[in-house]
């Protein structure tokens, strides 16, 4: 069997590429990526070979695949010339979800034509994710099981990484998302900058000596420095996401701060004392944490939402042959 795989997307990568690692020599993989894309970085880890991508009609009817496997995400749609190809000629495509936003605008939504670009098939990896891939009606959900996430938590294990008292804010470039998706910048009521300028106002409420910034991969420092200029007293790195080993930065850090990505829910996975920051109801809380560690503002944090929570990964999905045999079976 072979299954053809594309994806942009750090998320959905991660989780393609986990798959691909654990069963390299079940199926005949063929991965497409563009050559400096998060995907490409993420297989060159993995010691995964792909092709780059180019023109999908050629390359598939060359390839001749049983399936093709796709990423999803906000940054870039370079998948969606395969899914169409594959659409129109019968192959099962699958669309593998990462974390819980955005699920319908990953395809366009509200475009009235965004089911067009979904998969036969939706991969998810947790019960949350299912849940809300039932709640928007994505075409036939699929449980998998994390493997990403399994190993990262696995390896995470054996490292003895010395704690900091730094603060970790994992920023996201809210401004462009809403900005690619919804026509405004600021069309949540807040961008990683202005959530900056809350974390520095509010700093000595951590307890924290310092604080690290991580750039999200399609982010640059200077829109921070400009802020950091006001805030002298502050102790501030600036991280690139490309240059720092994630499972590190989670692991010394005495807290970590975000607002919905993927990584907060891996830092309390591990036991680290964590806080989603959405500091307005224009954007609801969609990280499966507690509800003691999501917060509206700053000014109401307390010594008990800096405690480390305890979470265990759920033991979800199906394995891996009866995946195949599912989509051989059809819709």
């Amino acid at each position: 069997m072979t299954i053809a795989v594309v994806s942009h997307d750090a998320g959905c990568s991660e989780l393609l590429c986990a798959m691909i690692s654990q069963h390299r020599n079940d199926v005949r993989w063929h991965i497409f990526s563009h050559p400096k894309s998060p995907m490409a970085l993420i297989c060159e880890h993995n010691a995964l070979p792909f092709t780059p991508i180019d023109d999908a009609v050629q390359q598939l009817e060359v390839l001749n695949p049983d399936a093709l496997f796709f990423g999803t995400g906000w940054q870039e749609k370079v998948e969606r010339p395969y899914v169409t190809y594959a659409k129109e000629h019968g192959i099962p495509t699958v669309a593998f979800l990462d974390h819980w936003s955005s699920y319908r605008e990953r395809f366009g939504y509200p475009d009235e034509t965004w089911e067009t670009n979904c998969g036969d098939f939706t991969a998810v990896h947790d019960e949350k994710a299912l849940q809300l891939a039932l709640d928007f009606h994505l075409p036939n959900p699929i449980a998998l099981p994390n493997l990403y996430l399994q190993k990262l938590l696995h390896e995470a294990k054996s490292k003895n990484i010395p704690q900091t008292q730094n603060l970790l804010f994992l920023s996201e470039p809210t401004d462009a998302v809403a900005k690619s998706t919804y026509g405004d910048e600021n069309y949540w009521g807040f961008t990683q900058y202005t959530a900056l300028e809350d974390i520095l106002k509010n700093f000595e409420r951590f307890g924290c000596t310092g604080l690290t910034i991580r750039l999200h991969p399609s982010e640059k420092s200077s829109g921070f420095k400009k802020i950091l200029q006001k805030y002298p007293h502050v102790r501030v790195q600036i991280n690139d996401a490309h240059t720092f080993e994630l499972t590190h930065q989670l692991l010394s850090a005495k807290i970590i701060l975000g607002f919905d990505t993927m990584a907060l829910y891996t830092a309390a996975l591990m036991g680290k004392s964590v806080i989603s920051y959405l500091p307005s109801s224009n954007r609801s809380f969609l990280l499966p944490l507690p509800s003691s560690q999501q917060l509206r503002t700053l000014k109401s944090l307390k010594a008990s939402h800096l405690s480390p929570i305890a979470l265990s990964l759920e033991n979800f999905g199906m394995n891996f042959a009866l995946f195949l045999e599912t989509l051989t079976k059809g819709t």
